[in-house]
């Protein structure tokens, strides 16, 4: 197979051109990897050990849970005794209305 001198060129730049993109690619991966790496660590995530860091988020994840799981527990209890004692009020007052004594 003989190639032409123009073949041939064509050839090289083409071949210099890939090369040249997979370089780009591979800087452009290595930059997005350390500024990524940079900023979970000015976050305080610790990027050495990933299980202890997907565990620890997982332990947050269950404390915010059982923290909204108080919350609507203690609205509910709330409601409650705030209805309990407009009932009592009631009770007083109906009790009163018609003059029935205890």
């Amino acid at each position: 197979m003989n190639l032409s001198e123009q073949q041939m060129e064509a050839l090289i730049h083409k071949v210099a051109r890939e090369t040249a993109q997979e370089a780009a690619r591979q800087a452009a991966q290595e930059a997005e990897r350390k500024t990524v790496k940079d900023l979970l660590e000015k976050l305080g995530v610790d990027t050495v050990d990933v299980h202890e860091t997907q565990k620890d988020f997982a332990h947050l994840r269950t404390q915010r849970k059982a923290s909204e799981q108080v919350t609507v527990w203690t609205r509910r209890i709330l409601l409650g005794i705030f209805l309990v004692g407009i009932a009592g009020m009631l009770w007083v007052g109906f009790k009163a209305a018609l003059g029935i004594k205890s």
